[in-house]
């Protein structure tokens, strides 16, 4: 795996963007591309954390449920 100070040659990170299915950015626009892909790569390390890109920075989220959901619908829907 590359360091994070690596930074990725303007080829690789155009060759990226084509195979997102961005074509048509890249052919009209690639240094606002590239651009993009720095300051996508700068959030990133300012975030910290490491690891791998689809970890979440915190648990995921659980839906409750109300002891008293009926009651509860009643008043809102009153």
């Amino acid at each position: 795996m590359p360091s994070d100070d690596t930074k990725p040659s303007a080829s690789d990170v155009l060759a990226r963007a084509r195979q997102a299915g961005l074509d048509k950015a890249v052919t009209e626009f690639p240094e606002d591309v590239a651009a993009a892909a720095e300051a996508a790569a700068q959030a990133q390390r300012a975030c910290g954390g490491g690891g791998q890109p689809t970890d979440e920075p915190w648990p995921p989220m659980r839906a409750s449920r109300s002891r008293n959901a009926h009651a509860d619908l009643e008043r809102t829907t009153s």
